[in-house]
């Protein structure tokens, strides 16, 4: 299984450096060194502790990482505009202590305050409800109400820059997959809706006298209009493993000569608290960074994605917003040191990394393994994990043989002794638990939705599923205890429920069906 696993990861490599190559360099010029090498933090669903990012700081100052983007959504203390600040807030004095402690590290940080799509807790509140595009999807800014954007976000846009000495603004301005909805809208060119309304808000990101920075994706799906953009824009290309031109010709950009940063992620669709798609963030630092490099990116972002961005909503009459639930939660960001690490010494080497090379000494290095374990190690990240549903796992392998693979891995990886970092180490394991526990669970899933199922099975299934739970409570208190200085109070409960709250609900059907 290994020596397989092996083939195909070095397929799946040779494959991304061709499709990298398509795309030609803008010169002949040497791979440049990346001036801007950035770290991203996401706060809107899982919010660390303010010792939590100091101390994530402080690491990455001594691995010559100098930039923090910070996407604080509802933790911003808000004064003004209060009405955006959930209960997990940061105070004034908690974000001046962040930025003051990076800032004497070398590092600086800037703020990303999204201004177009994404802005589901912003809209959400009837006080900035005129500003929708739609009055259900109320992801985005309708781009035809400019000024009436401009007046709040000018505002919004001042509170947040106070607190960053930063010369750079990032104001988001991805995924705007409803240009164009609204009646109005319909009659307009989505490139010139998009370009007037983001030149709009580059004026008042240059009033403060900062620099503006968005993501790439949607002037490149729409770039008709894109020579009107201010020329000292700067665009981010977020690419998490996938051909260069994905969302759009890149040479519409390049042949403009305009600043270009790169992002790659450690935290992505499709992960989440049972998944991780360990080699394909590797693969992404293998090839994005060196195309990144030849093509004379002057900067580079590992973001690190706790949600998806899009969420679920509990309406009231009238489409009245009760409350948000995002659509994907991912194991906390404490779990990913190895793959922390590789991105700062990919983001500071000219040479692309080698993943299984870099696991393994990184297992004898900071875990102090032996040589046989560290290729065990090793097997844990190449073990394929995909979603499942209907019984099978995304490329088909049925559930059965996919819950026969990690039991067969976590008998071996469970022999590993850490000799170094071993609270750091049982993340892995927990990881490699919950997976085991939901594959679990959705086996008794697929059983239920299968046509054969009746309720004559009701009472084995509930009781099959009473034991799975069961275990799921004992990986809670894990989850809790590893987490519990990390995350703001009462997030790692919050989690656990959410992970568990489907199996909660079809056990209670299963009882009663059964009559227990």
């Amino acid at each position: 299984m290994n020596h397989t696993l092996r083939s195909i990861y070095k397929s799946l490599l040779l494959v991304s450096v061709f499709l990298c190559l398509c795309v030609p360099a803008r010169s002949a010029a040497p791979p440049s060194d990346f001036k801007v090498r950035a770290f991203y933090l996401d706060c809107r669903t899982q919010v660390m502790t303010v010792s939590a990012i100091k101390e994530l700081a402080s690491d990455l100052s001594k691995k010559e990482i100098n930039t923090l983007l910070i996407e604080y959504e509802a933790t911003f203390p808000f004064q003004k505009h209060a009405t955006l600040c959930n209960q997990l807030a940061f105070s004034r004095s908690e974000v001046q202590d962040i930025v003051s402690y990076c800032t004497s590290l070398g590092i600086e940080v800037i703020p990303l305050q999204n201004c177009f799509g994404h802005c589901e807790y912003i809209l959400r509140h009837d006080r900035y409800a005129h500003l929708r595009e739609d009055s259900k999807e109320v992801s985005q800014v309708c781009p035809l109400k400019i000024e009436e954007a401009k007046k709040v976000f000018r505002e919004i846009f001042r509170e947040v820059a106070e607190l960053h000495p930063s010369p750079y603004f990032h104001i988001g301005a991805d995924e705007t997959y409803l240009l164009g909805s609204c009646a109005q809208c319909s009659q307009v060119n989505k490139s010139r809706l998009f370009v007037d309304y983001i030149k709009a808000m580059c004026e008042v990101v240059k009033e403060m006298g900062k620099k503006p920075i968005i993501w790439a994706d949607i002037i490149l799906m729409h770039p008709e209009a894109v020579q009107e953009l201010p020329k000292d824009l700067i665009y981010v290309d977020w690419n998490y493993g996938w051909e260069p031109d994905r969302f759009g010709k890149l040479d519409n950009l390049l042949k403009l000569g305009v600043k270009m940063w790169g992002a790659a992620s450690l935290r992505s669709a499709p992960d989440n608290t049972y998944l991780t798609q360990w080699m394909k963030h590797f693969n992404n630092l293998a090839t994005f960074l060196p195309f990144a490099r030849a093509h004379g990116y002057e900067g580079m972002i590992e973001t690190s994605w706790s949600t998806s961005g899009t969420y679920g909503f509990h309406y009231d009459n009238g489409w009245e917003i009760i409350s948000m639930q995002p659509i994907r939660q991912v194991y906390p960001m404490s779990g990913f040191q190895l793959l922390i690490d590789a991105y700062c010494k990919a983001v500071n080497s000219s040479e692309a990394i080698h993943a299984e090379t870099f696991i393994k000494e990184y297992a004898q290095q900071r875990y102090r393994l032996s040589e046989d374990e560290a290729q065990t190690f090793l097997n844990y990240f190449l073990l394929p994990q995909e979603l499942v549903r209907r019984g099978k796992d995304a490329k088909g392998k049925p559930i059965e043989q996919v819950i026969q693979e990690c039991e067969e891995l976590k008998s071996s990886f469970n022999k590993i002794v850490p000799r170094k970092q071993g609270g750091e180490f049982e993340h892995y394991r927990l990881m490699l638990d919950l997976r085991i526990n939901y594959l679990q669970y959705k086996e008794v899933e697929f059983t239920y939705e299968s046509s054969r199922y009746d309720v004559s099975q009701a009472s084995g299934l509930a009781t099959q599923l009473k034991k799975i739970i069961g275990e799921a409570g004992k990986l809670d208190k894990r989850f809790i205890k590893l987490n519990k200085d990390y995350l703001k109070p009462g997030q790692a409960e919050e989690i656990n429920a959410l992970r568990n709250e489907k199996m909660n609900e079809l056990y209670r059907t299963l009882s009663r069906q059964a009559g227990l």
